[in-house]
């Protein structure tokens, strides 16, 4: 049998999809006006009562626009959320970034103290849009999905933590991993402990830091 003939363009390489960087500043640039008219409006008029239309208004974008960024509100919120979480709009995770990686090195008797700074300036750009999303979650299950993957995150992220501290020696001897990943999930990851005491009580994020920092390094520190 006689293969067919084949012309030497045919074999050449896919062309890379073309990129346009000017394009992609303006897809970006969408994107955070989308994000930022979204967070003001679910914070001011709460998750339910906000309209994709509104948002896109708000924004100064079409409801096409809208909907072709991001296909439906618990998606918009949900990526809101973590590029707040985050700082940026980079993959990498929270528990692989820099600044997280350095809270286990140093001093030891100081990984409590990075921990809890560390921690309150998250809280401070973040607790107040998770605090919509964790009462809406109840009633809307796209949103539920969302936040549960967020805590299995979290709660992943700090177990590594977690191993990190007992492989230095920062632990108790009688606190395993699991019971200290389980204690900063409870203590330093609960929104609502920030903003009780930051709005209710007028506590400021460093004075929450410090508590934390205390409570931490009393249940679980080996100093």
């Amino acid at each position: 049998m006689v293969e067919p003939h084949v012309k030497p363009s045919a074999l050449a390489s896919p062309r890379r999809p073309y990129r346009s960087p000017k394009r992609e500043a303006a897809a970006l640039k969408t994107r955070h006006a989308i994000r930022d008219a979204a967070e003001a409006l679910f914070l001011r008029d709460g998750y339910a009562r906000t309209t994709m239309k509104a948002i896109a208004a708000q924004a100064g974008v079409s409801e096409k626009t809208m909907y072709l960024t991001y296909a439906t509100k618990a998606n918009l919120l949900r990526e809101a959320i973590q590029v707040a979480v985050r700082g940026d709009e980079a993959p990498a995770t929270l528990a692989e970034r820099p600044e997280w990686r350095a809270v286990v090195h140093g001093p030891a008797e100081q990984v409590f103290a990075r921990l809890a700074a560390l921690n309150a300036t998250l809280m401070a750009r973040t607790a107040p849009i998770i605090a919509v999303a964790e009462a809406a979650a109840a009633t809307d299950p796209e949103l539920a999905e969302h936040r549960d993957h967020a805590h299995a995150t979290t709660r992943a992220d700090l177990h590594a933590l977690a191993v990190e501290l007992k492989q230095r020696s920062v632990l108790a001897p009688h606190i395993d991993e699991q019971h200290a990943a389980d204690t900063m999930y409870a203590l330093a990851a609960d929104t609502s402990v920030y903003l009780r005491l930051t709005r209710d009580c007028g506590w400021t994020p460093t004075r929450y830091a410090d508590l934390i920092a205390h409570t931490l390094s009393a249940a679980l520190s080996a100093h």
